[in-house]
């Protein structure tokens, strides 16, 4: 006769503890619904019906709650566009970014400074793996600075009342004068 296993189907011991109450995902909900620029520990701890030590305990710091909201906020940008050139998709993603920072308060803190989550990492250097297949003898550091640059431009200027207004002609101008140089071939060294 076949030997059954006595242990089969029976389900794994229970761990102790209590089970979790909350998520990682459930506090940047949070965090995100109260405003990056405004959210505290306590008010997400309320929002989520946790104490403030839960939120701590997985994020670690209001910072790192930031980083985090902040990161899941990036990886909503609509990175897709089909314009036919390197300069033109820049500038869409950049207008997105400004678009998505504008409604999202604090976000062009995070967009400006980082630290940046890898997820935020990924979307920049799939932008850059674009430019590059439309300038494919362009090198990283140049590619780099061709997606990055606009896009800092933009989000660097929400809130000023005179700059604000100009970003879209600001950024075509940048952009302009950056497909005139690079067409020209006069590339900067890679940084040492």
């Amino acid at each position: 006769p076949v030997q059954r296993d006595p242990t089969a189907g029976r389900r794994p011991p229970r761990r102790p503890g209590r089970p979790p109450r909350t998520s990682v995902a459930a506090l940047i909900d949070a965090a995100v619904d109260l405003g990056l620029d405004t959210f505290t520990v306590t008010a997400v701890a309320e929002r989520v019906g946790v104490g403030e030590s839960t939120v701590y305990s997985y994020c670690g710091s209001r910072d790192g709650l930031f980083r985090l909201a902040a990161a899941a906020l990036f990886e909503r940008l609509d990175t897709s566009c089909d314009a036919p050139g390197w300069a033109e998709v820049v500038d869409v993603i950049a207008q997105r970014t400004v678009d998505l920072a504008a409604r999202h308060p604090g976000l062009g803190e995070y967009v400006l400074r980082g630290p940046y989550a890898p997820s935020t990492v990924a979307i920049f250097e799939a932008l850059v793996a674009r430019v590059q297949q439309r300038l494919p003898d362009v090198p990283d550091h140049v590619a780099w600075a061709l997606v990055s640059r606009p896009v800092v431009l933009g989000v660097g200027y929400l809130g000023d009342p005179v700059l604000e207004p100009m970003t879209p002609w600001l950024r075509r101008a940048l952009l302009r004068g950056l497909e005139d140089i690079v067409a020209r071939g006069d590339l900067p060294d890679a940084p040492p």
